[in-house]
């Protein structure tokens, strides 16, 4: 019997045989959001520990009005700019 990771990965792998192309897809992209969540983890701390608590959803809104433009005009600018 070998150790756990090969057994682990043995399993995972006779797993993966059995799907189709598009849940491997699904697979892999689950991989990716897990490995990229892991590099969030201390920039997400970072905000949390930095985080002025009282500081309301109303506030944040109120400040964000005050910006000019329209969030989803600025991408589909900038998405005809590149062509």
């Amino acid at each position: 019997m070998g150790s756990i990771e090969t057994v682990a990965e043995e399993e995972i792998l006779s797993k993966i045989k059995s799907l189709g192309n598009r849940e491997i897809r699904e697979v892999m992209d689950f991989i990716d959001f897990i490995r990229e969540k892991e590099r969030a983890e201390p920039f997400l701390r970072y905000i949390k520990e930095k985080a002025d608590r009282t500081i309301t959803l109303a506030q944040v809104r109120q400040e964000l009005s005050s910006i000019k433009g329209n969030l989803s005009d600025i991408i589909s600018r900038q998405r005809e700019e590149r062509g």
